[in-house]
Protein backbone atom coordinates (compact mmCIF):
# COMPACT_ATOMS: atom_id res chain seq x y z
CA UNK A 1 0.00 0.00 0.00
CA UNK A 2 1.31 3.77 -1.07
CA UNK A 3 1.71 6.00 1.41
CA UNK A 4 0.63 10.04 1.13
CA UNK A 5 3.36 11.99 -0.23
CA UNK A 6 2.85 15.04 2.15
CA UNK A 7 1.82 13.36 5.77
CA UNK A 8 2.12 16.72 7.56
CA UNK A 9 0.00 18.83 4.48
CA UNK A 10 -2.66 16.72 3.15
CA UNK A 11 -3.74 17.69 -0.01
CA UNK A 12 -7.26 18.50 -1.10
CA UNK A 13 -7.75 15.49 -2.47
CA UNK A 14 -5.27 12.29 -1.45
CA UNK A 15 -7.58 9.49 -1.87
CA UNK A 16 -6.88 9.19 -5.16
CA UNK A 17 -2.92 8.07 -4.11
CA UNK A 18 -3.95 5.26 -1.96
CA UNK A 19 -3.88 2.04 -3.22
CA UNK A 20 -5.57 3.29 -7.42
CA UNK A 21 -7.02 0.33 -8.58
CA UNK A 22 -5.64 -1.36 -11.71
CA UNK A 23 -6.97 -2.92 -14.07
CA UNK A 24 -7.78 -6.28 -13.37
CA UNK A 25 -6.28 -9.43 -15.43
CA UNK A 26 -7.66 -12.91 -16.09
CA UNK A 27 -6.24 -14.04 -13.24
CA UNK A 28 -7.59 -10.94 -10.79
CA UNK A 29 -11.25 -11.77 -11.82
CA UNK A 30 -10.60 -15.66 -11.38
CA UNK A 31 -9.56 -15.00 -7.80
CA UNK A 32 -12.84 -12.34 -7.37
CA UNK A 33 -15.08 -14.76 -8.68
CA UNK A 34 -13.76 -17.50 -6.31
CA UNK A 35 -14.04 -14.73 -3.22
CA UNK A 36 -17.58 -14.03 -4.17
CA UNK A 37 -18.28 -17.91 -4.09
CA UNK A 38 -16.96 -18.21 -1.06
CA UNK A 39 -19.48 -15.43 0.39
CA UNK A 40 -22.32 -17.17 -1.09
CA UNK A 41 -21.17 -20.65 0.45
CA UNK A 42 -20.27 -18.32 4.18
CA UNK A 43 -23.77 -16.64 3.22
CA UNK A 44 -25.46 -20.26 2.66
CA UNK A 45 -24.74 -21.29 6.27
CA UNK A 46 -25.57 -18.33 7.88
CA UNK A 47 -29.06 -19.18 8.07
CA UNK A 48 -28.89 -22.05 9.79
CA UNK A 49 -25.92 -20.63 12.56
CA UNK A 50 -29.17 -17.41 12.71
CA UNK A 51 -31.96 -19.94 13.35
CA UNK A 52 -30.11 -21.69 16.02
CA UNK A 53 -29.37 -18.44 18.08
CA UNK A 54 -32.96 -17.49 17.49
CA UNK A 55 -34.04 -20.47 19.43
CA UNK A 56 -31.55 -19.08 22.32
CA UNK A 57 -31.89 -15.19 21.62
CA UNK A 58 -34.34 -12.24 21.07
CA UNK A 59 -33.77 -11.46 17.42
CA UNK A 60 -33.03 -7.90 18.43
CA UNK A 61 -30.05 -9.93 20.55
CA UNK A 62 -28.54 -11.44 17.60
CA UNK A 63 -28.12 -8.72 15.60
CA UNK A 64 -26.50 -6.56 18.53
CA UNK A 65 -24.35 -9.72 18.96
CA UNK A 66 -23.70 -9.91 15.31
CA UNK A 67 -22.82 -6.58 14.66
CA UNK A 68 -20.69 -4.89 17.42
CA UNK A 69 -18.84 -8.32 16.79
CA UNK A 70 -18.26 -7.59 13.36
CA UNK A 71 -17.03 -4.15 14.12
CA UNK A 72 -14.56 -5.18 16.66
CA UNK A 73 -13.17 -7.80 14.35
CA UNK A 74 -12.60 -4.77 11.74
CA UNK A 75 -11.06 -2.56 14.13
CA UNK A 76 -8.42 -5.76 15.32
CA UNK A 77 -8.45 -6.21 11.74
CA UNK A 78 -7.24 -3.11 11.42
CA UNK A 79 -4.91 -2.72 14.46
CA UNK A 80 -2.85 -5.25 12.86
CA UNK A 81 -2.42 -3.90 9.84
CA UNK A 82 -1.20 -0.59 12.11
CA UNK A 83 -2.60 1.97 10.20
CA UNK A 84 -6.33 2.58 11.76
CA UNK A 85 -6.80 5.92 10.07
CA UNK A 86 -6.37 6.84 6.46
CA UNK A 87 -6.93 10.21 5.07
CA UNK A 88 -10.19 10.81 3.17
CA UNK A 89 -12.40 13.59 2.49
CA UNK A 90 -15.33 14.99 4.36
CA UNK A 91 -17.90 13.73 2.20
CA UNK A 92 -16.33 10.06 1.92
CA UNK A 93 -16.39 9.91 5.23
CA UNK A 94 -20.23 11.01 5.72
CA UNK A 95 -20.95 8.55 3.26
CA UNK A 96 -19.06 5.71 4.34
CA UNK A 97 -21.06 6.23 7.96
CA UNK A 98 -24.58 6.72 5.86
CA UNK A 99 -23.91 3.45 3.81
CA UNK A 100 -22.96 1.59 7.38
CA UNK A 101 -25.73 3.15 8.99
CA UNK A 102 -27.85 2.23 6.02
CA UNK A 103 -26.70 -1.28 5.16
CA UNK A 104 -25.83 -2.94 8.58
CA UNK A 105 -28.95 -2.47 10.70
CA UNK A 106 -31.62 -2.14 8.21
CA UNK A 107 -30.25 -5.70 6.42
CA UNK A 108 -29.54 -7.39 10.01
CA UNK A 109 -33.10 -6.26 11.63
CA UNK A 110 -34.82 -7.22 8.55
CA UNK A 111 -33.70 -10.85 8.40
CA UNK A 112 -33.79 -11.32 12.35
CA UNK A 113 -37.34 -10.41 11.80
CA UNK A 114 -38.18 -12.38 8.79
CA UNK A 115 -36.83 -15.75 9.96
CA UNK A 116 -38.85 -15.37 13.22
CA UNK A 117 -42.20 -14.48 11.32
CA UNK A 118 -41.85 -15.62 7.75
CA UNK A 119 -41.13 -19.46 7.09
CA UNK A 120 -37.33 -20.01 5.58
CA UNK A 121 -38.16 -20.48 1.85
CA UNK A 122 -40.28 -16.92 1.71
CA UNK A 123 -38.02 -15.40 3.78
CA UNK A 124 -34.75 -16.57 1.42
CA UNK A 125 -36.62 -15.75 -1.54
CA UNK A 126 -37.48 -11.67 0.00
CA UNK A 127 -34.03 -11.36 1.13
CA UNK A 128 -32.33 -12.76 -2.23
CA UNK A 129 -34.00 -10.38 -4.47
CA UNK A 130 -31.39 -8.09 -3.69
CA UNK A 131 -29.45 -8.26 -7.07
CA UNK A 132 -32.74 -7.45 -8.91
CA UNK A 133 -33.04 -4.22 -6.95
CA UNK A 134 -29.03 -3.70 -7.31
CA UNK A 135 -29.44 -3.58 -10.96
CA UNK A 136 -32.55 -1.14 -11.19
CA UNK A 137 -30.50 1.20 -8.60
CA UNK A 138 -27.44 0.88 -10.07
CA UNK A 139 -28.66 2.14 -13.30
CA UNK A 140 -29.98 5.19 -12.41
CA UNK A 141 -27.49 5.90 -9.53
CA UNK A 142 -24.28 5.09 -11.48
CA UNK A 143 -25.54 4.86 -14.84
CA UNK A 144 -24.43 1.14 -15.31
CA UNK A 145 -25.42 0.02 -18.23
CA UNK A 146 -27.31 -3.12 -18.13
CA UNK A 147 -27.05 -5.04 -21.69
CA UNK A 148 -30.10 -7.70 -22.78
CA UNK A 149 -27.14 -10.19 -21.82
CA UNK A 150 -26.79 -8.95 -18.64
CA UNK A 151 -30.84 -9.21 -17.89
CA UNK A 152 -31.06 -12.22 -19.78
CA UNK A 153 -28.57 -13.95 -16.95
CA UNK A 154 -30.25 -11.82 -13.54
CA UNK A 155 -33.83 -13.96 -14.73
CA UNK A 156 -32.38 -16.61 -15.55
CA UNK A 157 -30.43 -16.68 -12.23
CA UNK A 158 -33.54 -15.96 -10.35
CA UNK A 159 -35.26 -18.85 -12.56
CA UNK A 160 -32.56 -21.23 -10.93
CA UNK A 161 -33.24 -19.39 -7.02
CA UNK A 162 -37.33 -20.50 -7.68
CA UNK A 163 -36.27 -24.37 -8.31
CA UNK A 164 -33.95 -24.43 -5.69
CA UNK A 165 -36.59 -22.51 -3.13
CA UNK A 166 -39.76 -24.39 -4.22
CA UNK A 167 -38.86 -28.05 -5.02
CA UNK A 168 -35.03 -28.16 -3.77
CA UNK A 169 -36.11 -29.00 -0.24
CA UNK A 170 -39.48 -29.64 2.21
CA UNK A 171 -41.40 -26.74 2.33
CA UNK A 172 -41.50 -24.04 -0.08
CA UNK A 173 -42.19 -20.27 -0.06
CA UNK A 174 -45.85 -19.88 1.09
CA UNK A 175 -47.55 -16.74 1.68
CA UNK A 176 -50.17 -16.12 4.27
CA UNK A 177 -52.24 -13.22 4.10
CA UNK A 178 -51.64 -12.64 7.66
CA UNK A 179 -47.78 -11.95 6.70
CA UNK A 180 -48.28 -8.81 4.20
CA UNK A 181 -46.71 -6.98 6.76
CA UNK A 182 -43.57 -8.97 7.77
CA UNK A 183 -42.98 -9.07 3.99
CA UNK A 184 -42.73 -5.38 3.35
CA UNK A 185 -40.43 -5.14 6.42
CA UNK A 186 -38.44 -7.93 4.94
CA UNK A 187 -38.00 -6.65 1.86
CA UNK A 188 -36.34 -3.33 3.91
CA UNK A 189 -33.21 -5.29 3.94
CA UNK A 190 -32.47 -6.47 0.22
CA UNK A 191 -33.16 -3.15 -0.55
CA UNK A 192 -31.15 -1.29 1.83
CA UNK A 193 -28.17 -3.91 0.76
CA UNK A 194 -28.62 -2.56 -2.63
CA UNK A 195 -28.00 0.85 -1.43
CA UNK A 196 -25.11 -0.26 0.27
CA UNK A 197 -23.54 -2.30 -2.50
CA UNK A 198 -24.08 0.80 -5.74
CA UNK A 199 -23.72 3.73 -3.08
CA UNK A 200 -20.09 1.40 -2.06
CA UNK A 201 -19.09 1.31 -5.66
CA UNK A 202 -17.51 4.85 -6.02
CA UNK A 203 -15.35 4.47 -2.36
CA UNK A 204 -13.82 1.64 -3.91
CA UNK A 205 -11.76 3.96 -6.63
CA UNK A 206 -10.25 5.73 -4.33
CA UNK A 207 -9.83 3.45 -0.67
CA UNK A 208 -8.81 -0.26 -0.24
CA UNK A 209 -11.74 -2.22 0.15
CA UNK A 210 -10.36 -3.34 3.50
CA UNK A 211 -11.00 0.04 5.03
CA UNK A 212 -14.10 0.47 3.26
CA UNK A 213 -15.51 -2.47 4.93
CA UNK A 214 -14.51 -1.88 8.11
CA UNK A 215 -15.19 1.86 8.47
CA UNK A 216 -19.31 1.19 7.13
CA UNK A 217 -19.45 -2.14 9.55
CA UNK A 218 -17.97 -0.20 12.37
CA UNK A 219 -20.43 2.62 11.62
CA UNK A 220 -22.97 0.35 11.34
CA UNK A 221 -22.01 -1.25 14.61
CA UNK A 222 -21.72 1.67 16.58
CA UNK A 223 -25.68 2.08 16.15
CA UNK A 224 -26.15 -1.09 18.86
CA UNK A 225 -23.67 -0.27 21.71
CA UNK A 226 -26.51 1.72 23.43
CA UNK A 227 -28.56 -1.37 23.34
CA UNK A 228 -25.76 -3.35 25.09
CA UNK A 229 -25.30 -0.60 27.80
CA UNK A 230 -28.87 -0.06 28.47
CA UNK A 231 -30.65 -3.19 28.07
CA UNK A 232 -29.72 -5.53 31.32
CA UNK A 233 -32.09 -8.26 30.43
CA UNK A 234 -30.33 -8.77 27.16
CA UNK A 235 -26.84 -8.91 28.89
CA UNK A 236 -28.28 -11.30 31.27
CA UNK A 237 -29.58 -13.81 27.99
CA UNK A 238 -26.07 -13.15 25.98
CA UNK A 239 -23.97 -14.26 29.24
CA UNK A 240 -26.37 -17.51 29.21
CA UNK A 241 -25.31 -18.47 26.07
CA UNK A 242 -22.84 -22.15 25.83
CA UNK A 243 -19.82 -22.89 23.59
CA UNK A 244 -22.06 -23.85 20.91
CA UNK A 245 -23.61 -20.99 20.74
CA UNK A 246 -20.93 -18.68 21.27
CA UNK A 247 -19.19 -20.65 17.66
CA UNK A 248 -22.58 -19.60 15.82
CA UNK A 249 -22.25 -15.69 17.20
CA UNK A 250 -18.66 -16.55 15.53
CA UNK A 251 -19.69 -17.64 12.64
CA UNK A 252 -22.94 -14.96 11.91
CA UNK A 253 -20.30 -12.17 12.90
CA UNK A 254 -16.66 -13.40 12.00
CA UNK A 255 -17.59 -14.91 9.21
CA UNK A 256 -20.69 -13.83 8.02
CA UNK A 257 -20.15 -10.19 7.94
CA UNK A 258 -15.96 -9.60 8.26
CA UNK A 259 -14.98 -12.10 6.14
CA UNK A 260 -17.96 -12.20 3.70
CA UNK A 261 -18.03 -8.51 3.81
CA UNK A 262 -14.45 -7.70 2.73
CA UNK A 263 -14.92 -10.28 0.04
CA UNK A 264 -17.84 -8.54 -1.33
CA UNK A 265 -16.03 -5.19 -1.06
CA UNK A 266 -13.26 -6.95 -3.27
CA UNK A 267 -15.42 -7.93 -5.82
CA UNK A 268 -17.28 -4.86 -6.17
CA UNK A 269 -13.98 -3.21 -6.49
CA UNK A 270 -13.80 -4.99 -9.95
CA UNK A 271 -17.04 -6.16 -11.12
CA UNK A 272 -20.15 -3.84 -11.79
CA UNK A 273 -23.09 -4.09 -9.03
CA UNK A 274 -25.19 -5.99 -10.74
CA UNK A 275 -22.31 -8.68 -11.95
CA UNK A 276 -21.49 -8.79 -7.60
CA UNK A 277 -25.20 -8.34 -6.12
CA UNK A 278 -26.18 -11.93 -8.77
CA UNK A 279 -24.11 -14.12 -6.76
CA UNK A 280 -26.38 -13.72 -3.62
CA UNK A 281 -28.58 -16.17 -6.19
CA UNK A 282 -26.18 -19.02 -5.02
CA UNK A 283 -27.03 -18.45 -1.39
CA UNK A 284 -29.93 -20.91 -1.14
CA UNK A 285 -28.11 -23.53 -3.62
CA UNK A 286 -25.38 -23.95 -0.66
CA UNK A 287 -27.81 -23.70 2.19
CA UNK A 288 -29.39 -26.53 0.96
CA UNK A 289 -26.39 -28.28 0.11
CA UNK A 290 -25.16 -27.43 3.97
CA UNK A 291 -28.77 -28.80 5.10
CA UNK A 292 -27.49 -32.23 3.12
CA UNK A 293 -23.77 -32.27 5.09
CA UNK A 294 -24.52 -31.11 8.38
CA UNK A 295 -28.03 -32.23 8.99
CA UNK A 296 -28.23 -35.31 6.24
CA UNK A 297 -31.01 -33.63 4.80
CA UNK A 298 -30.39 -34.94 1.13
CA UNK A 299 -31.37 -32.42 -1.52
CA UNK A 300 -34.09 -33.01 -4.15
CA UNK A 301 -33.38 -33.50 -8.16
CA UNK A 302 -34.34 -29.54 -8.13
CA UNK A 303 -32.49 -28.50 -5.89
CA UNK A 304 -28.93 -29.57 -8.43
CA UNK A 305 -31.20 -28.69 -11.36
CA UNK A 306 -31.82 -25.32 -9.86
CA UNK A 307 -28.25 -24.59 -8.82
CA UNK A 308 -27.14 -25.56 -12.12
CA UNK A 309 -29.49 -22.81 -13.56
CA UNK A 310 -27.97 -20.28 -11.38
CA UNK A 311 -24.38 -21.05 -12.08
CA UNK A 312 -25.24 -20.34 -15.93
CA UNK A 313 -27.36 -16.82 -15.23
CA UNK A 314 -24.25 -15.84 -13.01
CA UNK A 315 -21.99 -16.75 -16.04
CA UNK A 316 -24.41 -15.34 -18.35
CA UNK A 317 -24.09 -11.92 -16.29
CA UNK A 318 -20.42 -11.96 -15.67
CA UNK A 319 -19.79 -12.33 -19.70
CA UNK A 320 -21.59 -9.33 -20.89
CA UNK A 321 -18.10 -7.53 -21.63
CA UNK A 322 -14.16 -7.92 -20.91
CA UNK A 323 -13.95 -4.12 -20.09
CA UNK A 324 -14.40 -3.86 -16.36
CA UNK A 325 -14.99 -0.08 -15.38
CA UNK A 326 -13.88 1.03 -12.14
CA UNK A 327 -15.84 4.28 -10.98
Amino acid sequence: MTTVSHPADVPADPPEEIDKPRRPTTRDLIIVHLGLLAVAIIWGGNFSALKHLLDRLEPVDVVVLRSIGAGLFYGLFLASARRLIIPMTGPDARRMVFIGVLGIPVMSLSMAYGLTHLNAGLASLLVTSNPIFTAIISRFLLGERLTGRKVIGILVAFLGFLLVLQFGSSGGARLESSQIMAVFVVLLGPLAWAFYTVLSKPLLGRYPPMYVASYTTMAGGAVFIPFLIFDAPMRERMASLDPVDWFSVLYVSLLAITVAYLLWYWGLRVLTPSQTAVYAYLVPVFGVLGSWLVLGEVPAVFALVGGAVIVFGVVLTNTTSRRRNLV
